[in-house]
């Protein structure tokens, strides 16, 4: 798996409902099989929509191995 920008934004908190990390995130990510809108929830721990936009780009890239994590801190 390729990670762009690991050291520089991967302690960026991508929700404020999870508290979770660019990282931390990814590695849950990572671990599962869920959809989506399932896999959030293990994110976030929440069904709002505040995050969407950052945990979907992750989620997509994640699945398919190239992670660029300036990018989803740019949309945060």
């Amino acid at each position: 798996m390729y990670i762009l920008g690991e050291e520089k934004f991967g302690d960026t908190i991508i929700c404020e409902c999870g508290s979770k990390t660019i990282k931390e995130a990814m590695v849950i990510l990572q671990n599962t099989s869920l959809p989506y809108k399932k896999a959030k929830k293990l994110v976030t721990g929440c069904d709002k929509s505040c995050c969407r936009k950052p945990l979907m780009k992750l989620f997509d890239m994640v699945y398919y191995g190239e992670i660029d994590m300036e990018e989803v801190a740019k949309l945060i």
